[in-house]
């Protein structure tokens, strides 16, 4: 394996090399190159692997212990977690496992779980939304249309517009979804850049129908919405 980490001693904050531990070993985990069924590596091991010191080891397994990947005791010592124990709604986590998976195979999930949520989060934001939650999903489209009639990515602006959606709908464990959202919008965004500005007129129906107050119909343009999206993108995904 090559080490893509400086030797100690190098120019480079110590920010920065925690963060470039804690994702090697975040992928190594999601890729199974380690894996529950195999000791975790020494710290000491890893110290001299990465070229920094035990204090940086130790924060990068707390970091992944509160991710769900790792567990670490007293006795038994540091081991890696089985999947069903990860925190999949991280945005960390989300973007290690879409890189050791095949495109179609994480857009399949990601869309499947989309799918059961957000309509009926809408649906919940057409009958509970505030003038303040209407007024933030107005501005997030805005920002879109505008970040579209430039030429701009506009991921932001989108996340955005989805996250004021969930908030308006009421319930603090549907803002859990951000993150979900937030990942599947940029990696969408390296396969076309085109559905951003193509999808705009979908989005407006669902802010209409919230705005309205038709539970029916929010949830329904946001079902087609994303159906619609999720099979724009089978077109445009290459799993080479």
């Amino acid at each position: 394996m090559n080490n893509r980490f400086p030797p100690e001693g190098a120019p480079v904050r110590r920010r920065n090399l925690f963060a470039q531990v804690v994702e090697n070993l975040g992928v190594r985990i999601v890729r199974g190159d380690l894996n529950p069924e195999e000791a975790f590596p020494k710290e000491a091991d890893l110290e001299a692997e990465f070229g920094v010191s035990r204090s940086v080891i130790r924060e990068a397994v707390k970091t992944l212990a509160a991710k769900g990947l790792l567990e670490s005791r007293t006795r038994t010592g540091i081991r890696v977690l089985p999947p069903v124990r990860w925190n999949l709604l991280d945005a960390e986590v989300l973007g290690w496992r879409y890189n050791s998976m095949p495109p179609a195979q994480f857009f399949s999930e990601l869309f499947e779980i989309r799918l059961m949520i957000e309509p009926d989060a809408a649906g919940f934001a057409a009958t509970r939304a505030t003038a303040a939650d209407l007024l933030e999903i107005e501005q997030a489209f805005q920002t879109m249309t505008d970040a579209g009639l430039a030429g701009l990515p506009g991921i932001e602006e989108d996340l955005r517009f989805h996250r004021g959606i969930l908030a308006a709908g009421r319930n603090p464990l549907l803002l859990q979804m951000g993150n979900l959202i937030g990942v599947g919008l940029l990696i969408s965004y390296r396969f076309s850049r085109e559905s951003f500005v193509i999808f705009l007129p979908m989005h407006k129906r669902v802010m209409d129908a919230i705005k309205d107050g038709d539970a029916d119909a929010a949830k329904l343009a946001m079902q087609r919405l994303l159906t619609e999206t999720r099979d724009y993108l089978k077109s445009h995904i290459r799993d080479d």
